[in-house]
Order: structure tokens, then sequence, then C-alpha cells
């Protein structure tokens, strides 16, 4: 037996919407809202994320958090919650519903002593080239395609100087990438 519902060319006829519910009333209401100046969302600043990172990790005054300049997330309205994740690493949460989490890796070498000519791979006082980082280091690992650059975190599997080739493991997906070691720390990744 069909209803009226299940015929192939039955439309249910619409109806009519109550007077205080019509759509002219409700953009007004929203627009209103709006313009009441609703606080747009506010970003975190990056330099508290480095400073949780560098408290947890207990790092002297010449270690720096690395966090990319461009990172973008939602304010925390809670205090940062920073705990070692591994010696070089901090595990960085916001405890907000929802909130956001980061590993920062953090380098005890200051990035000025990476563009020093020593560390660049000239002789120091005429010895061996100055090693800029050693096996187990964290260092960031770069990725250019066209206009774009990929940073992410890795770790050291052996040491280099500005200019060396360098196997990093990635910290997230624990591929070996091979890559070349720059003056500013960072590792360019190579084909």
């Amino acid at each position: 037996m069909r209803t009226p519902h299940s015929h192939p060319g039955f439309q249910p006829r619409p109806q009519p919407v109550p007077r205080g519910l019509r759509p002219a009333c409700l953009g007004g209401l929203l627009f209103a809202a709006l313009s009441l100046g609703a606080p747009a969302q506010s970003l975190q600043d990056l330099a508290a994320i480095q400073q949780a990172a560098l408290t947890a990790l207990q790092a002297g005054p010449s270690a720096q958090a690395m966090v990319a300049p461009g990172l973008r997330l939602a304010a925390c309205r809670q205090p940062l919650v920073a705990v070692p994740s591994t010696p070089t690493v901090a595990d960085v949460r916001c405890p907000d519903i929802p909130g956001w989490r980061l590993f920062v890796p953090v380098r005890n070498a200051p990035l000025a002593l990476a563009a020093s000519p020593a560390a660049a791979g000239a002789p120091a006082d005429g010895g061996a080239p100055a090693v800029i980082v050693k096996r187990g280091d964290p260092v960031v690992l770069r990725a250019r395609i066209g206009n774009s650059e990929i940073r992410m975190g890795g770790r050291a599997l052996g040491q280099a100087m500005a200019g060396n080739i360098l196997n990093v493991e990635n910290d997230s997906s624990h591929r070996i990438i091979r890559g070349r070691l720059n003056a500013d720390g960072a590792v360019d990744v190579v084909n």
C-alpha cells in the first residue's frame, strides 16, 4: 500500500515561518551580535611557548627553543603545561578544551655560534674545523617545494659542520632524511 509520502513525485508543501523567526530578523540579530564587539580569536604568544619549553628542560641561558616564527595557535586561557619529552625536546600543551600540543626542540648552542666563522668550517685557532651539530642534537629540517617551505623537527644521526651532508631522523615519522647543514643550524633536505 502506498502512502502519499512514498509516491515518487511527492513534495511536501512548505510550512510558513512564524513571523518572529523570519530570516530578515535573524540576519539583523546576527549582524547586531557581531557588531557588539565579539572578540576575534587571539593568537598564542610564541615567546611564551619558547619560555615554557626552556623552563621544562631547565635549559641554560644560551639555549634556544625552536618554534617556527609563522606558527599560529589559538591563545591559551590557562597557563601552559610543559614537561620534558626527551632530554632536548619539551612537550608544551594548552590545557584548554579544545587545546593544542607541541613538541619543541631545544638547542643548547646559540644560533650566533652557528653563524660564526669557526662554525662555518674555518679552523678554530689552527686546529680541526669546529663541529656545530653532534649526533643526537635536535635540528630543524627544511624542505622547499616551489614557493612553500615545510619545517619539521629531527635528530642528527652524526656530526657535521655548515655545508656538510647529514642524515637526520624525522621526529614524527622516524624516517631517515639526508640534508645539508646550514650556518643557521637548520638542515635543508636534499634529494
